[in-house]
């Protein structure tokens, strides 16, 4: 086997292994494969730090450990547009491209019915029907709560697993991304819901008092993490996201009805609202293919 990709965490430190089947390992689980010697090109360093993985020195530049690295919080990122992160990370990126087609050939294979986000073939339809399915009770009842269209909602919830698939192996093993993350089956970033507790939209715990309006801009983001992770929560922040959205614009436009839009604005900073907003290639998705597969799965 080869590591095709290193996830590092804000100090640099390599915390995971992606290898060519696309499982990631943690470093305790990639020295024993290293040991075993079924990784290639990687050899064991022991310091007085701890034992640490390195690239054989006459290895290919592909194998080289800090050529195929990026950050989790750059991997978080790339979520929300390959083609920005492509640009960010330069050189680097090349490895989650590699990733990406390895993964793509794997749902190929699967021969169901392919979603493609961005050119990548990201997940199946059958896939999603069973990330999503589970949830249904939930969906619906987030989507009462907040008087929005609960397809709407299922839609959106629909491009944040396609989004997430290829790398669902590393997030699973990662206890926290740093920075603004973003996590649970909505992928609602930290300060999102920061914000949604704060303007009382959703609060998970009324009862905890790191979450009142008084303390929770300041309670630390692996805290809030600990909540949005979890499906209802992320489910009903992303649902209270979209209701903060239709309530920012309601002086100037009704949105409740425009997929396209709410879609689009879901993941950006807050702008101006104006009477004739453009929709991005994401939210022309969400709403031309993405709500009526969501339509079917919460009926």
């Amino acid at each position: 086997m080869r590591i095709i990709l290193v996830v590092t965490d804000y100090k640099r430190k390599n915390i995971l292994f992606v290898t060519d089947d696309l499982k990631a390992h943690d470093l305790k689980s990639a020295v024993k494969l290293t040991k075993e010697e079924k990784l290639d090109s990687i050899h064991i360093v022991k310091t007085g730090y701890g034992t640490y993985l390195r690239s054989d020195p006459n290895g290919l530049f592909k194998d080289n450990l800090d050529a195929i690295s990026i950050s989790a919080n750059q991997l978080s990122l790339s979520l929300d547009d390959l083609a920005y992160m492509a640009f960010r990370t330069k050189k680097k990126f090349k490895a989650l491209l590699h990733h990406l087609d390895l993964h793509a050939s794997m749902i190929k294979e699967k021969g169901e019915h392919v979603i493609y986000i961005e050119e990548h073939p990201l997940i199946t339809r059958e896939q999603v029907v069973e990330k999503l399915k589970p949830y249904k009770k939930l969906a619906l009842s987030a989507a009462k709560q907040f008087s929005i269209d609960p397809y709407m909602l299922g839609a959106i919830i629909i491009d944040e697993i396609a989004r997430a698939n290829p790398w669902e192996s590393i997030f699973d093993k990662l206890v926290f991304v740093g920075r603004n993350t973003s996590a649970g089956i909505a992928q609602v970033k930290i300060e999102t819901a920061r914000g949604l507790i704060y303007n009382d939209y959703y609060n998970p715990n009324p009862n905890d008092k790191k979450l009142s309006n008084k303390n929770v801009i300041k309670t630390p983001k692996l805290y809030l993490y600990t909540y949005v992770k979890k499906p209802r929560h992320s489910i009903f922040f992303a649902a209270a996201r979209i209701r903060e959205i239709i309530d920012q614009w309601l002086p100037t436009i009704d949105l409740s009805n425009r997929t396209d839009i709410i879609g689009t604005l879901y993941n950006q900073r807050p702008r101006k609202p104006n009477k004739n907003p453009v929709s991005s290639n994401r939210g022309k998705q969400i709403h031309n293919e993405f709500y009526t597969l969501a339509k079917n799965i919460l009926n």
